[in-house]
This record gives C-alpha cells, structure tokens and sequence, in this order.
C-alpha cells in the first residue's frame, strides 16, 4: 500500500543523548565507563526502558552492510534513520554493521567506530576468516559475540531493527542478548530461493516467529514472506521505502547538460530542474541529446548487458540524438560492458561513469529525461522512485513488484520481451510529448504516495507497538 503523505515531523532536539552532534562523540559524562563512546547516555540502572512505554526511542539498526558502502538499502536505511531521529519520540539512533562490503569483501582497515555525515553512529564487527565461501551473499564467517554484546550495552537499544535476511549470526546474538530489553522489527528482503538456498527458510521463519512486527515492502512480498516463512499474519505490515524530495538550489551548470561525464560535487541537497527548463528534452529539430540514465551496479542482477542490446536493437528508430549513462559500482560485470560498448562504437553515446558521490547522482537524475532499468528482480526499486522524484519517467519490465508498484509515471512491458522494450524505448526517445506527460505523473506519483517522512511515521508506530 503506497505511503500516504503528511506534514513533516518535527525538528529534531539539539542535544539529545546518544545523538552525536557537530560530527563528533558524545562527551564524558562524569566516571561513566562507556563515556565517549557513540550512542552512550546515562541511565538510572544501565538497561533501557521497554520501546511499547513512554520511554524514548533508542533504535538500532543491523544490517551486514553499510556506508562507506552504499546500496539501495544502505540508502535507505540511512534516509530512514535521518528521517525517524527528527521525531521527539526519538532519542538516539544506530547502525549495527560490519567490516565488508558488498558482496563479501573484507575491509580490515575500516574503524570499529564511525560517524555517518548526519551524526548516526555506526558500530563494526570484525569477521573471522576474512574471506567467506561465496555461498551467500552475506558473508558466512564468525563475528565475535563478545563484541556484538559490547556495542548493544553501549548503545542500550530498546528497538532493534533487522534490515535484510541472510545475517543470521548478528541477528541471533542481537536476539540473544537483548531479547527481553529490545522490540524487534524484521524488513526481510524476500526472494523465491533457489533449492540450494532453502536452508534460509527455517532461519528466516524463526526470525519471523521471534519479531515483535515483520514489515513488508509491498503486498506480494508480504504473500510471499507469509507463505515461505508461515509469518504470523497479525505480525504482518507493508511499509515502503520513500524517495528522497529533491531540494534548492538547481545544480550549477559546470557540466553540458547532455554530456556523460558526471560533475564533481557532495552532498545530496541539489534539485531536479524543471521539466520545460531541460536542455536534454528539447523538441528533435534542436539536436539536444536526450540524457538515458541507469543507476545500478555494473553486474547480472541490474541487467546493463540486456540494456545495451535493447539499446542497440532501438537506437536506429531514435529521431534525435541520445546519451546513455550506467551510473553505478562494478559487480562484476564493468569490463563486459566496455567491451560491448567498444565492440559495437557506442563510445561516443554510452558510457559508465562507475560510482559517483551522492552530489553527482542528484545531477545525473536532474539531468535525466528518462530513466531505464532492466533488473533481474526488484524487491522494490527504489531508484525508480528516486529518478520518479526528479521528474523522470521510468521504462522496466515486469519483474518482481514492479508491476504492483510502477502503475503511474512508468512503463512496465513484459519480463524479458526485448521487441517490446526496444519498441518502448524508441517511443518515449521520439515522442516528447508522452514522455512530458509520463514525467509530470512520475513526480507527482513519487512525491505523493512515497515520501520518507509518511515511511517514518508509520515505522514509528511500528517501533512503538
């Protein structure tokens, strides 16, 4: 059910205990032992006060990746977290995590103690071995329960959140350690496994038995999750990501609008620029290139490769001259597609720019007069709605909940029917008018039904009971 929007929270305190103010730790708090140490306020006897009472929210978040790494529900988690500290019921927030990134790489070099730019705290566990048998892909190693302990009595969570499945080693100790001081709330990231991925049913049912609440992205995901792992329907919430509303001032112009380089910036505070203002969806007699952005990383599950023949079976049939963009961190996949690129002279309209900072993306989005993503599957998509929110209409297939989600500013055609999304394509590359019409409907539909801060609110009833 799409989120239903509603007036901003309200500003967060400015010193609240265990928010990490300016960037920096919380100062000592007399003889305390874990003063200094992220998310630590004192209490009267050290444990925290149930999350169902008055008491104020201290939400932790476990997920087994997280920044510097940032995937789709690494972005969302941190957008979520920004989000539910601004609220008064909120007292502090943190990221339970650990020292690899996506998909099982070892980062020994990383800090056991972190600050995320908006203040969060992020705690980091250490694997034993380094290197996981790719079996999974969350890394299938030891992490020290001892230190798991440490970091939950640092913090005092009375809410814990689990993000994704798969982590079962940080879910159980988290479970273990904190099951009568902590609510527990379960977001698993449902895929129909494969019969040599079935050993993840018992342990994601007994996740689902054990959570206060198991929350849902969308309504076949929360069939799928009941009939895989008999989740109590009682426990059952559908809860959506949100995107990200684009925000002033309109990036500077120190890049052509239709180039595929991206510029150099940070921060994600740039706003999409108009519709009737963008070079890149001027009528075909102007010879502005239209800007075709994909925002994924360079490997099989995002598809690129069946993109670029699309893309390649299409671009014949284009009126007007085109970019395209495949904006995203390689997984494997990054030499192949230059080599597609080289092998078929699309050097001059098709590039990978790799992974950009938060600040690029914003301008790539702003930039975009089309939005293209042929994913294997999309539990949710969330780069849909972010490329929606800037005025951009979207052209996917029918895969996971996308037919569910997409239903206004977007075109879904058939799983894998590449005639019809190369004819699609060509159709909204040609037809300025349905792609106006597509785009002022994808901003209206993202900004209505999907936004973070209707998605806090209703993960605060959730954390509150």
């Amino acid at each position: 059910m799409p989120n239903q929007p509603g007036p901003p929270m309200d500003a967060p305190d400015a010193r609240r205990p265990g928010d990490v103010p300016g960037g920096g730790w919380p100062g000592a708090a007399g003889d305390a032992p874990d003063a200094g140490r992220p998310g630590y306020a004192p209490g009267a006897d050290g444990a925290p006060e149930a999350a169902g009472s008055d008491a104020p929210l201290r939400i932790l978040y476990l997920t087994p990746y997280f920044r510097p790494y940032l995937g789709g529900i690494e972005r969302a988690i941190e957008e979520l977290s920004r989000q539910v500290r601004r609220s008064p019921q909120v007292e502090a927030v943190g990221v339970l995590t650990t020292k690899y990134s996506f998909p099982r790489q070892p980062q020994p070099d990383w800090s056991d103690y972190d600050t995320a730019p908006d203040g969060t705290p992020i705690f980091r566990l250490p694997g034993f071995p380094r290197r996981s048998l790719p079996l999974h892909s969350v890394p299938l190693v030891w992490f020290p329960p001892g230190r798991i302990r440490q970091y939950l009595d640092e913090f005092r969570p009375n809410v814990i959140h689990i993000v994704g499945d798969g982590w079962f080693w940080g879910h159980f100790w988290c479970w273990f350690f904190y099951r009568r001081r902590a609510r527990f709330v379960f977001t698993p990231s449902f895929h129909t496994l494969p019969p040599w991925r079935w050993w993840l049913r018992p342990i994601n049912a007994v996740l689902c038995r054990l959570s206060a609440v198991i929350v849902s992205l969308t309504r076949q995901e929360a069939a799928g999750v009941r009939r895989a792992y008999l989740a109590p329907r009682n426990k059952l919430r559908v809860i959506g990501w949100g995107a990200p509303v684009p925000q002033s001032p309109i990036p500077p112009a120190d890049t052509p609008a239709a180039s595929v380089h991206p510029a150099t910036s940070s921060g994600r505070t740039e706003a999409a620029t108009p519709l009737s203002e963008r070079a890149d969806t001027a009528p075909a007699d102007t010879e502005a290139p239209l800007t075709i952005l994909c925002v994924g990383r360079l490997g099989r599950h995002k598809g690129q490769l069946w993109l670029l023949e699309v893309y390649r079976q299409a671009r014949a049939a284009f009126r007007r001259p085109v970019r395209l963009a495949l904006v995203g961190r390689d997984e494997g996949d990054a030499a192949a597609v230059a080599a597609f690129i080289a092998a078929h002279g699309l050097a001059g309209e098709v590039a990978a720019p790799g992974e950009v900072s938060d600040g690029e993306l914003a301008r790539w989005y702003a930039r975009a007069g089309l939005f293209v993503l042929f994913s294997q599957f999309e539990a949710f998509g969330l780069v849909y709605f972010e490329a929606m929110a800037y005025g951009v209409p979207v052209l996917t297939h029918d895969v996971g909940a996308n037919r569910e989600l997409l239903h206004r500013g977007a075109v879904v055609t058939p799983r894998y029917d590449r005639a019809a999304a190369a004819a699609e394509l060509v159709r909204l590359v040609n037809d300025e008018g349905a792609r106006r019409r597509l785009a002022a409907a994808a901003r209206d539909y993202a900004l209505t039904e999907f936004t973070w801060p209707a998605v806090a609110r209703q993960y605060l009833q959730a954390y509150r009971g």
